[in-house]
């Protein structure tokens, strides 16, 4: 097994022995705000691997192995999340609007799935992926202990969403992504996304993250 997926599964069996170990290390009103957070990213990762799982399928005849292994290299990190923000949730307790939020999110994902040709997908993937790693930025360093499992969670996310960046925007421009679609994707992307999280703004305050510093941050994602 490549050495980088042998590390994602260490990585994650040790994160879970801690919070098997250690728990939450919460306060009820900051799981309660941090089960509303795992809703809508939970729907994001999913989001995610049906569409890498999509291009992995359609690239499987061709030549570029390497290229082939990088995609499934990016799959495998996004179950490893979903793991393991499904195992947090498991943790905490079930929001009144659970399903609302999810569902908000999904529509939202939905929406930019809609687009073609496939080089619109990755330069998107791109861009939202770089507002993941922002908003795992603010969650590791929020009000939260540095060593509590979400605080962890957050920084390897964060870590494993760059790579993920530098390889979406490869392939939006391998597959001719052009400046146009990106300015326009990016508006859009800007705009939902930050619309989409405003009903969580005062779940991420009570971990301690300034959602009016952090949806401004989110709406200069770059487009280039």
């Amino acid at each position: 097994m490549p050495k980088h997926l042998l590390a994602a599964r260490r990585w994650y069996a040790d994160w879970h022995a801690h919070l098997l170990e250690n728990g939450p290390q919460m306060r009820d009103a900051e799981m309660e705000a941090c089960a509303r957070l795992a809703a809508v990213l939970l729907a994001g990762e999913q989001s995610a691997i049906q569409i890498f799982a999509a291009e992995i399928e359609r690239q499987r005849d061709t030549a570029h192995e390497a290229g082939l292994r990088e995609l499934i290299s990016i799959e495998h990190d996004e179950h490893q999340h979903e793991l393991a923000l499904t195992t947090f949730r498991d943790y905490l307790p079930v929001p009144d609007d659970a399903h609302r939020l999810k569902r908000r999110a999904q529509r939202f994902f939905m929406s930019l799935g809609r687009v073609e040709p496939m080089a619109r997908h990755f330069g998107q993937i791109s861009q939202l992926d770089a507002a993941v790693c922002k908003i795992m930025y603010h969650v590791e360093h929020s009000e939260l202990d540095t060593v509590s499992p979400l605080s962890l969670l957050a920084g390897h996310i964060k870590r494993d969403e760059a790579r993920h960046v530098a390889v979406s925007k490869r392939y939006a421009n391998v597959l001719g992504l052009s400046k146009q679609q990106r300015d326009e994707d990016s508006e859009r992307i800007r705009t939902g996304l930050v619309d989409m999280l405003e009903p969580l703004g005062a779940s991420f305050e009570t971990i301690g993250v300034d959602s009016d510093k952090l949806f401004a941050h989110l709406k200069r994602i770059s487009g280039s």
